[in-house]
């Protein structure tokens, strides 16, 4: 497949002012609101669950901000596994956030992945077969996979970002599953932050199409801050097309998605010749997800599958030398170290390099790399990671702030240039009003 092409999109391009000094200090951490359950009183903004097959946990979160935790964390043991760290797998990373309309079938899907590529045994799905049938949701079993707290398995609405893992012979993959319901965008965003790929799923049953594209729908939102966060290539999954009110040969009705869906992208900036990709599925029964569709099934469309596609969609191009970058998405203690989670962007990191959190600009030592599954040796462009550095204290780290090696320092800028989306606006909701408190200044319309 031909490399995504830029394209025009609806975009204002200005310079913001801001105020900035040398000695910028740590913004107060703000505690959102997590509507869970059960409580988690040691959490800190941890909006992201993790699986790891074939039982699903979550991240441990046990930060305490004690002067014995401060101690250790100035020590900055060695903290290696019996087995030590892995060398670094050659393989390409990928992260896909899968987005879409509440109820379109997102976890789902990304549970029927991690079942057909091998990473959930069958004593794990009988629990969650089970589970579902007691909550009399037999049919939700296969998204209990990503749903993995009380709340989201009893209302069927996935609250936080599920994060799994599995590989193909060409490549290695990071599973978001975001939240669908617009009560949960902040999270969503979370999880679009971290992506490569966006997975956008619709529903091609009647009506529930309609629902998630028509103004105040979260198929529209969803895909915009998806384009404006980074996202450049989106795969469409044309799901329950085995559904009783659309049917496999129902070309009519695959060809009416896809007439609504390409001009309302193409606005958002996607070039939809070479970004969007429309794969027809089920993700309940798990057709053309791995093996291609029986001949015959689908009269109208003959092309991979969508692991298939997954295994040749572009990667985005990211530097492997030079300056170190990796943006902050969260933190957690766990066995006494602080642990650092995110998202490499550029650059290679290894055991032993010299890193500095920007801003407050502390740092040492990397004592620990590793991802979810395993500790490693070297992590590089593209990998989700969690590390650990020392002289680094839970209170002075927030989400946002900027990994970075010693010699590339991240610069302190007091102009920026930025990029201001303004999509459909509901009346009761304007982007300005009387009681807008700005902390920046905008001081040239430089394009509309």
């Amino acid at each position: 497949m031909s490399e995504p092409g830029a394209s025009d999109s609806p975009q204002t391009s200005t310079v913001a002012e801001v105020a900035t000094t040398d000695n910028v200090s740590s913004p107060p951490q703000v505690d959102e609101a997590k509507p869970v359950s059960e409580p988690q009183p040691d959490a800190v903004n941890s909006t992201t669950t993790t699986v790891t097959s074939p039982t699903v946990t979550s991240p441990p979160s046990n930060l305490k901000d004690d002067e014995e935790d401060e101690e250790d964390d100035a020590e900055g043991e060695i903290v290696k596994s019996s087995t030590g760290p892995k060398p670094k797998d050659e393989r390409d990373h990928m992260s896909i956030v899968f987005i879409g309309h509440v109820d379109a079938g997102k976890s789902t899907i990304a549970g029927q992945t991690l079942v057909l590529t091998g990473q959930v045994d069958a004593r794990s799905m009988e629990k969650f077969e089970k589970i579902a049938k007691d909550l009399k949701r037999e049919s939700w079993y296969i998204a209990f996979i990503m749903d993995t707290n009380e709340e989201e398995r009893a209302k069927g609405k996935t609250v936080e970002v599920g994060r799994a893992y599995f590989s193909t012979p060409k490549r290695r993959f990071t599973v978001l599953d975001a939240p669908g319901h617009k009560s949960y965008v902040p999270n969503m965003i979370g999880g679009v932050a971290q992506a490569d790929l966006g997975v956008l799923v619709i529903s091609a049953r009647k009506g529930e199409f309609e629902t998630g594209f028509e103004r105040g729908g979260q198929t529209r939102e969803h895909a915009v801050l998806a384009k404006t966060l980074g996202v450049n290539t989106l795969v469409v999954l044309i799901n329950k097309m085995d559904d009783k009110t659309v049917g496999w040969d129902n070309k009519a009705r695959y060809d009416e998605i896809q007439s609504k869906l390409n001009p309302f992208l193409k606005s958002t900036g996607f070039n939809v010749a070479k970004q969007v990709i429309y794969i027809p599925v089920s993700g309940l029964k798990g057709l053309n997800m791995t093996t291609r569709l029986e001949p015959g099934l689908c009269p109208f469309y003959n092309g991979p599958s969508f692991i298939e596609t997954l295994d040749v969609v572009p990667l985005p191009k990211r530097p492997s030398t030079g300056a170190l970058r990796i943006p902050v998405l969260d933190k957690f203690r766990e066995g006494g170290k602080l642990y650092i989670q995110g998202k490499i962007e550029a650059g290679t990191v290894k055991y032993g390099d010299k890193l500095v959190v920007y801003p407050n600009k502390e740092g040492g030592e990397v004592t620990y790399l590793g991802t979810d599954l395993e500790e490693r040796e070297e992590c590089g462009p593209g990998e989700n990671i969690k590390i650990c550095i020392q002289n680094t204290k839970a209170e002075n780290i927030s989400q946002g702030f900027m990994v970075s090696d010693e010699a590339h320092p991240v610069s302190v800028v007091s102009k920026f240039e930025v990029q201001v989306y303004i999509i459909e606006l509901l009346p009761h909701k304007p982007l300005f009003s009387a009681d807008t408190n700005a902390s920046y200044t905008f001081t040239r319309l430089e394009k509309k």
